[in-house]
């Protein structure tokens, strides 16, 4: 199974791909690309390889590019996929609404990816009632942020 997503993350960098300065969020949501994983037949290390070769290649296409070009991938939890996807941003202000780190290594979000035994999937006991004082919005800063792989494909 890892090979063959592999390939398939590999195809990602012969997608057409837009660039869209003037909208940022429908660049990045025209250029998604989602793909499913299967927990059970999962292998870091040909995706990591895949996602890395995608920069590069990326990098080769956009290397005359005006203006940032960054290629990003991240683990979407609550959709138990990989997504992939291309920004005229730097790799710091990727239009993400969470809170995320860049970081230059796959590692980090595919290790999310390997320890997720049930892609998708909430599961009950992980579930709470919420407050309408909650549901308003939280009185303190939330610390927690999500790995994102970043690849700047622009000088």
């Amino acid at each position: 199974m890892s090979d063959g997503l592999a390939q398939l993350v590999l195809s990602f960098a012969d997608e057409e791909l837009i660039l869209n300065r003037g909208n940022v969020n429908a660049e990045a949501r025209g250029n998604l690309v989602a793909f499913g994983v299967a927990p059970e037949s999962f292998d870091v290390r040909p995706v990591e390889w895949a996602l890395v070769t995608v920069g590069e290649r990326l990098g080769a296409r956009f290397v005359d590019a005006v203006g940032p070009v960054t290629f990003y991938a991240w683990y979407d939890e609550q959709a138990g996929q990989l997504r992939c996807s291309v920004a005229s941003v730097e790799p710091d202000d990727l239009p993400f609404r969470g809170r995320f780190r860049s970081v230059g290594d796959p590692a980090p979000v595919l290790a999310l990816m390997a320890a997720d035994a049930q892609p998708g999937v909430v599961p009950w006991a992980d579930l709470r009632e919420v407050s309408a004082e909650e549901a308003a919005g939280p009185d303190e800063q939330v610390e927690f942020s999500f790995p994102v792989f970043a690849v700047k494909l622009t000088r």
